[in-house]
């Protein structure tokens, strides 16, 4: 015997060793399936999840051009006179528009601003209207910028504010 093990237990260990089944070694066919199937369904999640990201920076891409174009315009009629024709209130002429080939914008989205002929996906449109509030001259103007990406997501942003004569 060995020392503190009575002949018992070495029989019923010997016994278990013998009629334990071996070490198993590897998988079976059906767990690689299962851990395949797992995967699938794991790179699957992940490609729509990218899917997804990609749409929502590309929606995010937009809007941002958008506003861009809008603050622009916005800006730029700022720093006309108060009697400028581009803030002329006449409802015959209304609404503006700004030419897509001089609007100072990348309508087409090839990185030229402003080419001879430019058409493209973004368009700039303001009304203007007068208003004499406590005998001050303020023309309230609506601004509009609209893209429309493959034919048919149109986006918008209208943009208010107010232009005061300063002039005296």
């Amino acid at each position: 015997t060995v020392a503190g093990i009575g002949e018992s237990d070495m029989i019923y260990h010997k016994y278990n060793r013998i009629t334990e089944p071996k070490d198993h070694h590897g998988y079976t066919l059906i767990e690689i399936l299962i851990a395949m199937a797992v995967f699938a369904i794991g790179i699957l999640a992940i490609f729509s999840m990218q899917m997804t990201a990609t749409s929502s920076n590309a929606v995010a891409r937009g809007l941002t051009e958008n506003y861009t174009a809008a603050m622009d315009k916005v800006e730029e009629l700022m720093t006309l006179p108060y009697d400028d024709a581009d803030l002329d209130p006449n409802p015959d002429i209304q609404p503006h528009t700004a030419a897509t080939d001089a609007d100072g914008i990348d309508n087409d989205g090839d990185g030229q601003i402003d080419e001879a002929g430019e058409a493209g996906y973004i368009t700039l449109s303001w009304e203007v209207w007068e208003n004499a509030v406590h005998d001050q001259n303020i023309k309230s103007v609506r601004l509009t910028v609209s893209s429309t990406a493959n034919g048919a997501n149109q986006r918008e942003i209208n943009i208010d504010f107010y232009k005061a004569d300063i002039s005296g």
